[in-house]
């Protein structure tokens, strides 16, 4: 297994560059497939938390990758644990099929939870955390350099017949700004993240303690962790989990504002792949068009003289952003759709 510790600052004025910021656009969206490369490198923590401040090169060109796995995030109403996690609108599917469930928004990214089937003899058991009466929050939505929070959660476990609460605390902080250096390619506007997480587990009076302590990276051109490195403790030892995304989506297209220059909805949404998008509004204008772009941000569908319907016929899962133009082609609306 490989040490990381190939870290070095950059001198120069920090007014140079300006601070990226993070925000919802660089988070995933429902139809996002992410593929990492899961790595065995050791976390280096001393090194880590000493290249921190403004414009830092991170390094990390070395990776020693082991497997090539995947996210998938869903709605979570599509799942089988929708019922206990209300307030979730993404959700994560792991590669080792671990559910995690999301709350993005109202300056936040916050988690209700997470759910997975622990393998076995059929039926298997399920281990689920809950905690959608007080959610654990991440990270605060925007950040940028020097900001951090702080952050208690509770709620409830169960674990096949068993269950018990569970109590913990989150200190992050934001401590980097610059450009990192991954096996696949080199990202500038990069803003870094550590936390600290204690997560108390309490049955039959009994206690056990979780610690978990992350470094992310995330761009604010991409979503999704550019890189993540984190240490785990389960009371009886350590272990690291280090990985980086493969082939980065760009920010977006959430990072698109919604313009509501016109009265325009559309029905339903999320839409069923072949049933039609139905654009609801007080009357179309004659010579209105319309446009489909996905979420790296390509243009998938154009639609001439636009009535109130829009087929889906032969597009993928995903989400979208609609776009209706005018006869000069200037933009009326814009709004998100999911396609499922």
């Amino acid at each position: 297994m490989n040490r990381i510790f190939t870290l070095f600052l950059i001198a120069g004025p920090t007014s140079v560059l300006a601070q990226p910021v993070i925000d919802v656009p660089n988070i995933p969206l429902v139809g996002d497939i992410t593929t990492i490369g899961l790595c065995d490198d050791i976390v280096d923590a001393e090194s880590l938390n000493a290249a921190t401040g403004a414009m830092v090169t991170w390094d990390f060109s070395g990776l020693n990758e082991t497997s090539e796995e995947q996210f998938t995030f869903v709605d979570p109403a599509t799942t089988p644990w929708a019922a206990n996690f209300p307030n979730s609108n993404l959700c994560g599917v792991s590669w080792d099929d671990a559910y995690s469930y999301y709350i993005v928004g109202s300056g936040a990214l916050r988690t209700e939870g997470n759910a997975l089937i622990i393998p076995g003899t059929p039926p298997e058991d399920t281990l689920k955390i809950l905690l959608a009466s007080d959610p654990e929050q991440i990270i605060e939505l925007p950040y940028t350099f020097g900001d951090g929070s702080s952050d208690t959660f509770s709620g409830t476990f169960q674990a096949g017949i068993f269950a018990g609460t569970v109590d913990g605390t989150i200190e992050q902080s934001v401590d980097g700004y610059g450009t990192l250096i991954l096996p696949n390619a080199t990202y500038t506007n990069v803003v870094r993240y550590h936390f600290n997480r204690v997560q108390v587990n309490t049955m039959f009076g009994n206690t056990a303690t979780q610690t978990k302590e992350q470094w992310a990276w995330v761009s604010s051109d991409h979503r999704f962790w550019l890189l993540l490195m984190e240490i785990n403790g389960d009371g009886f030892g350590t272990s690291d989990l280090v990985w980086y995304d493969k082939d980065p989506a760009p920010a977006g297209p959430s990072s698109i504002a919604e313009t509501n220059s016109t009265n325009f909805q559309v029905h339903p949404n999320p839409v069923a792949i072949g049933s039609p998008i139905t654009i609801q509004r007080a009357g179309i204008p004659f010579g209105t068009r319309a446009e489909l772009t996905d979420a790296t941000g390509r243009l998938v569908r154009t639609y001439g003289s636009v009535a109130t319907t829009l087929a889906t016929d032969g597009l993928m899962a995903g989400a979208y952003v609609l776009r209706l133009t005018d006869t000069n082609g200037t933009t009326m609306a814009t709004t998100r759709v999911i396609l499922r």
